[in-house]
Formats: C-alpha cells, structure tokens, sequence
C-alpha cells in the first residue's frame, strides 16, 4: 500500500503541473475555506455574548482572524471532506489536494516537483480570490466562483462554447423529440452569444436558491436579461423566484450584504436594442438613487460573464444612462438596474421555476 500511495502523490504533482488543474484544486479548497468559515461564524453567533461570540470592536477583528487563520489551516491540513467532493464533481483527483501547486522558479518557471500540504505553508495563489463573507452572501460568491475559476471562467466568454456540465439542471420537459433537458445542444453551446444571464442564473441555482427557466423547443432555458429586467420594473417578478427590492430597502442593502443576510442579483436593461447584463453581488461599495426613487448608480464588488469569460470585480459600477464615467470597471448607458433578493429554494432538488409551459427559439431568446 506504501508503494500504491507514493506512486499515487507522484502522479498527482504531475497532474498539478497543468494550470487548469491548480485552478481546479484551488477553487476546492477556496469553496471548503468559506464554508468552514460560515460553520464557525454560526458556532460564534449560537455561543454566549462575552465568549466566543464577542463580535464588537477590535475583539470582533481578532476574532475574524481566529477563524480565517483555523478555516485555512483545516483546509491545508486535510479540510472536513467538501473539498474532496467539490473537486470530484469538476472532475478533478481528489489526491490533488495534497500537493502544491509548483512554486515558480527563476523567470517564472515551474520549479519541479510540489510538495505535501503542509498547514505551515503559503496557501497558493487563486484568481479570482474568495472574500471572506458569510452566509447566503458566500453561498452565491462560492458558486459563481466554482463555475468560473477552473476554466479561468473562458467557456462564459462571447466565444466560449457552453457544455451540458455548464448547465447541469436535470429538469426536463416533453418535445416531439421525445425528453430533453437544459438546451446546450440546440442552443450549440451558446458561442457568440451574450452569457451573462446564464451565468448568474446557474451560479444562484447551484447554491439553493430558486432560479426562473421557460419552455424552448429542445429544453428549458434561463430568460434573457431584458425580460428579467422589464419583469421586475413591474415591482414583482413572475413566479416569486426572487424579491425586487424596494427603494425603501435599498439603504438597508450594504449592512445585510456584508453580514451574509441576503444574496443579491443585479439585473439591468439595455438601450437601443442592445443586450442588458447581469451581475452576482458580492459586496456593496454605494448605491445612489434618483429623483424618482429609482438605482442611477450602484457600486460592487462581484462575478459577471464579459466578452472575455467570466470575472470577478472589484469596485464595478453600473450606471444609468448620461450618469457614468469611462472606465473599464464602468457599465453605462442602462435603461433601468433593478435590484434582486434571492430566495432559497424550497426543495433544493428542484430549485427551478417554471415560468411558461410555450416552446419559444432559445438561440434567439436566451442570449
């Protein structure tokens, strides 16, 4: 078994030499830190004021630290299991996650080999990085993570070609062609279209929380950011998949946000034609309104599909139109940003609700 076991960590930092994998194996061990996290910062918020639940001031920083410090040493030490599963289902070797990525050398060169995981060593770099948020705020952060980092989030690009991985929901609906489930196939993979709303959708279904698909005529399918948009400007979307926050809530957003209270989408319209965008929120930086009560401007951190592949940003502004500033964290020209709460599915199973039962193009109408 000895001689198994080395031959088993000697293939392992083979396979750790290959940049895709590190990704994978990292966003493993990122998606287990965070959830370590949350269970600690549960225990902390159960335990007796005074004690380990003593959150205020500087004894509420220190006792941050505690937990980052811990949730990175369980993780490097071995982790609790998730990162294990985690990885197997991106289709990685669970072996992995005993070896380091291999430290680059002179001139950015791999060095060889990469050694045990070790608690006492660097943890490796992870693009993008994991902010230590709790709650339903990591549960949607964790996600959008897991589906963009082991790609490096290309497959969401314009170009990028999706998979039935991608889009893993099993619902099914009747066809003339028998049984189909989520429509990759006659959508070919959605290149050269907009991923956005596909993005942020499946991110939001694979951490727990209900998600909108229509009828198309191979599958189901997310709608498209427009429809989302012009739906919640109505005050209520159909279905009751997510809440549209109210501008008398809109101040309490930045608080709940950081505290983990609640996982917040960001759904905007587009002008003249032009496609709107979709957004998952990490982090709120500031929210401004207009004269009428309605978001000319918010700042964020948090995970979009651009034209490059998915990302994640920090300090990202959308703006209404005639209200932004050129830049490359800038989106101007919205006709509307509507805000909106997810709710946790209610069987976690099935967190798809079905908003129409008509077949309607997907080529055309998931973009």
């Amino acid at each position: 078994m000895q001689v198994d076991r080395k031959q088993a960590l000697e293939q392992a930092r083979e396979r750790m030499k290959d940049p895709e994998n590190q990704k994978r194996v990292d966003a493993a061990r990122q998606f287990e830190g965070v959830l370590v996290r949350q269970l600690m910062s549960v225990m902390r918020n159960s335990a007796k004021s005074g004690g380990m639940g003593a959150s205020d001031g500087a004894s509420g920083q220190y006792t941050q630290m505690f937990d980052d410090a811990m949730a990175d040493s369980m993780t490097a030490g071995g982790g609790i299991g998730l990162a294990r599963s985690f990885l197997e289902a991106m289709g990685g070797n669970a072996d992995d996650l005993q070896v380091m990525a291999p430290s680059k050398g002179a001139g950015g060169a791999p060095s060889s080999g990469g050694g045990i995981a070790d608690p006492s060593a660097a943890r490796p770099a992870v693009t993008p990085p994991l902010p230590s948020v709790s709650g339903a705020t990591a549960r949607l952060a964790s996600a959008a993570y897991g589906i963009s980092a082991p790609e490096g989030g290309k497959q969401w690009s314009r170009e990028g070609t999706l998979t039935e991985r991608d889009l893993a929901s099993t619902i099914e609906t009747s066809t003339p062609g028998g049984v189909a489930r989520f429509n990759v196939r006659e959508a070919q993979g959605y290149r050269d279209a907009y991923k956005c709303n596909l993005f942020a959708f499946e991110a939001a279904r694979r951490a727990g929380f209900e998600v909108p698909v229509v009828a198309r005529p191979q599958g189901y399918g997310y709608p498209t950011t427009n429809t989302v948009t012009e739906d919640a400007r109505d005050g209520a979307v159909r279905g009751g998949w997510a809440e549209v926050v109210p501008k008398e809530r809109i101040g309490e957003l930045k608080d709940k946000v950081a505290r983990g209270e609640v996982a917040l989408m960001l759904t905007g319209a587009g002008q003249d034609g032009k496609h709107g965008h979709m957004a998952v929120v990490e982090r709120i930086h500031s929210i401004e309104l207009d004269d009428q009560g309605e978001v000319k401007h918010i700042e964020f951190d948090g995970y979009e599909a651009r034209a490059n592949g998915a990302e994640h940003l920090t300090r990202r502004s959308w703006n209404l139109r005639g209200n932004g500033e050129d830049s490359r964290l800038a989106r101007n020209g919205f006709g509307a940003i509507e805000i909106l709460a997810l709710k946790p599915a209610k069987d976690a199973q099935a967190p798809e609700i079905r908003l129409s039962e008509a077949v309607r193009p997907s080529r055309e109408a998931d973009r």
